[in-house]
């Protein structure tokens, strides 16, 4: 029997968060009624992308976005499309990915912190 599923969140930005647990739980033959969120912090209110945006991505990245996130594009939250679609190419997104990357390394070097180091 399977069972079902509210997802609550206190804030989404992108909403990839949700987007995954909902995933995992109909992965898992479990059902997903709703979300509810305190504050939606992204730009777009729906988490569904525009289909504009997703043949968009498809058109220009292929299968890109897949190989590098590990999400197919027909997976992004309407924040994340939305985000990538101002991109121009893939090398912008990879570079800004680095740029994050680093930042974040730095912050947590400044705390003290050890930064974890994915390997590919």
């Amino acid at each position: 029997m399977s069972a079902s599923y509210v997802l609550v969140d206190d804030v989404t930005n992108m909403g990839g968060t949700l987007a995954e647990l909902a995933n995992y739980i109909r992965l898992n033959r479990g059902t997903v009624l709703g979300s509810i969120v305190l504050v939606n912090a992204g730009r777009d209110k729906n988490f569904k992308p525009l289909k504009k945006y997703i043949n968009l991505l498809e058109q220009r990245y292929e299968d890109k976005i897949r190989q590098h996130f590990g999400i197919k594009t027909k997976a992004l939250t309407a924040n994340e499309a939305n985000y990538l679609v101002g991109f121009r190419s893939f090398d912008e997104i990879r570079n800004r990915c680095l740029k994050v990357k680093e930042e974040t390394d730095l912050r947590l070097l400044s705390k003290g912190i050890e930064p974890i180091t994915l390997s590919k």
